[in-house]
């Protein structure tokens, strides 16, 4: 039978509940992801253990946690750790009421530490799960350490009290909670059964693990693998398949599942109930589910407060890379509701593979599949809806591949405003191919984790000695061409500009954008170009992201008297 999804919200928190068509059992699964960069990771192949517990019957449920992805809340909202511990009880509570006997969470890194404070759960599998919120801390502070390297001159510092982590904030309140609670003295009421996992060729905490045992839980512990491949980055995450089958089988042997096969009603739903919107204080937003020949696309409508009126300037803002629609270190999900604050409504789109739209669950070989025809397809897709709403114009913006799928809209629709950050490529031809692939490890020789997927595969050496000796064969090329022909990204970017758009280029000082569109665009032809200095490839630190907002608004605020209107001109 095939998975059902339901997108929606629980309280303040995105949710999608996945189950088999019809009739479910009576185990509900609640899906609790780790916080921060590593939930930016993680969300791809987490999306896919929860088709495949769904795929034995149970109903299993998916989170975004407050103050992340497309939920409420801000990192720094004093009350934010708490409607964390509320999001868990609601969800544990919905599958309860929804009709299952016993609820197991999965959890992975901290989100296992807000499993155990929130409690309620009968069963619980925690993945690299640390011994206390102290020590996740602490983890998290060597691991900003080792981002400030990418970070360039003058990047600003978080607010008081306040913390980054790979691009997130942990907010005075949550630093505090956290610091708090120790899981080994906790008292795990009604937990009866657990599985610690550890980190890679690890295993489980001790101490963990020893705690919940004097707490009467019966623990079994496994030694860990594969949870770098889940939160190394969004693009190559995976799920490797000894940790998927081992939780599959301990769920599938638990006691919860004694009474799997017995079928909740039908006339008592077969989906928990979510909520169709989110109320925030000056905007609304609903999931969107644009369903086609070539599968479902996924994404996030924020819309004003009073509504969307015919002649509106929307933004549609494209995935970046891997990332889901919520953009880099939460971005777009920040200007979406900026925008709609100014009353301007917006569309955060995941083309195929990416989020929760249609495609593959595993990572692809390389990076063709960002730039392929088909998520072009995908990208003119989202803006045809936004136009068919009675859009008066329509703004895109992207970072990185995200950059290339709107100047490739732009090219094929009357776009009014392009705003595009760190493009590395708006052709996708051999230059580019080579550009990309060799960029994955100029500037990071000292990345250890670089140099790690070289050596084990997982960088193709030989497509990269392949990529080095095309990009200097094609420089080659153009030396002894001597007048060569348009080069093809001036070209359409010129073309671009021809239509009327507005293209506004946005770099971070020192990315390699600069370089490729330097390599490509004559100094007097190129088109406006912001930098961002201090920031990285994905904008951060975090300092700068109001920058990068009123650059976005300030663009959309120029749009109240519209004079291009959008088309959908044949491709």
């Amino acid at each position: 039978m095939p998975i059902v999804r339901s997108h929606g919200y629980l309280r303040e928190s995105f949710a999608v509940a996945h189950r088999l068509r019809g009739a479910v059992g009576t185990t509900g699964v609640l899906l609790l992801p780790p916080l921060g960069y590593e939930d930016v990771s993680a969300y791809r192949p987490l999306r896919g253990l929860a088709d495949a517990l769904a795929e034995g019957g149970r109903l299993v449920l998916r989170l975004d946690w407050p103050g992340l992805g497309d939920s409420a809340g801000d990192a720094l909202d004093a009350d934010l750790h708490h409607r964390r511990l509320e999001t868990v009880r609601s969800g544990v509570a919905a599958l309860r009421t929804h009709g299952c006997r016993a609820v197991v969470g999965i959890a992975v890194r901290a989100g296992g530490l807000l499993a155990l404070e929130a409690g309620g759960f009968d069963e619980l599998v925690l993945w690299g799960t640390p011994r206390s919120g102290a020590r996740f801390l602490h983890e998290e502070r060597l691991f900003q350490r080792l981002a400030v390297a990418s970070f360039g001159a003058g990047a600003p510092p978080p607010p008081p009290g306040a913390e980054e982590a790979g691009g997130f904030l942990h907010g005075p309140s949550v630093i505090a909670a956290m610091s708090a609670f120790d899981p080994t003295t906790a008292v795990h009421t009604g937990l009866r059964r657990a599985l610690l996992i550890g980190r890679d060729g690890a295993a489980p905490d001790s101490a963990l693990a020893a705690g919940m045992r004097a707490g009467g839980v019966d623990v079994e512990e496994r030694r860990g693998e594969g949870l770098g491949a889940l939160l190394e980055n969004a693009y190559n995450a995976t799920l490797v398949a000894p940790i998927r089958e081992a939780v599959l089988t301990w769920v599938g042997g638990s006691g919860a599942e004694e009474a799997r096969h017995q079928p909740v009603r039908e006339s008592q739903g077969s989906a928990v109930r979510l909520e169709t919107h989110l109320q925030l204080d000056a905007a609304v937003e609903r999931p969107w589910l644009e369903v086609g020949g070539a599968g479902a696309l996924s994404g996030v409508v924020c819309e004003p407060v009073g509504g969307v009126r015919p002649g509106m300037a929307w933004t549609v803002f494209y995935n970046a890379g891997g990332i889901r629609r919520c953009g880099p270190n939460r971005l777009w999900t920040t200007a979406a509701r900026a925008l709609a604050a100014a009353g301007r409504p917006s569309l955060r789109v995941d083309v195929r593979d990416v989020g929760d739209s249609d495609g593959r669950s595993e990572p692809a070989a390389d990076l063709e599949a960002m730039y392929a025809p088909s998520s072009i397809d995908d990208a003119v897709r989202a803006f045809d809806w936004v136009v068919d709403q009675g859009a008066g114009s329509v703004n895109v913006v992207g970072l990185c591949s995200g950059a290339f799928l709107g100047a490739q809209v732009s090219v094929r629709r009357s776009v009014r405003r392009a705003v595009l950050f760190n493009g590395l490529a708006f052709v996708w031809d051999d230059d580019a191919r080579a550009s990309s692939m060799t960029s994955q490890v100029r500037g990071s020789l000292f990345d250890a984790r670089r140099w790690r997927r070289l050596l084990t595969g997982k960088i193709d050496a030989f497509a990269l000695a392949r990529a080095m000796v095309n990009k200097g064969r094609l420089r080659v090329q153009r030396w002894r061409s001597g007048a060569p022909g348009p080069d093809p990204v001036a070209a359409l970017l010129g073309e671009i500009r021809a239509r009327g758009t507005d293209l506004q280029l946005v770099s971070s000082a020192g990315d390699p954008s600069i370089a490729y569109m330097e390599g490509h665009v004559n100094e007097g032809e190129r088109p406006p170009l912001t930098l961002l200095e201090g920031a990285d490839h994905t904008i951060r630190p975090t300092g700068l992201h109001g920058r990068v907002v009123a650059l976005i608004l300030g663009q959309s605020q120029r749009d109240s008297n519209p004079c291009l209107c959008p088309e959908r001109a044949p491709s």
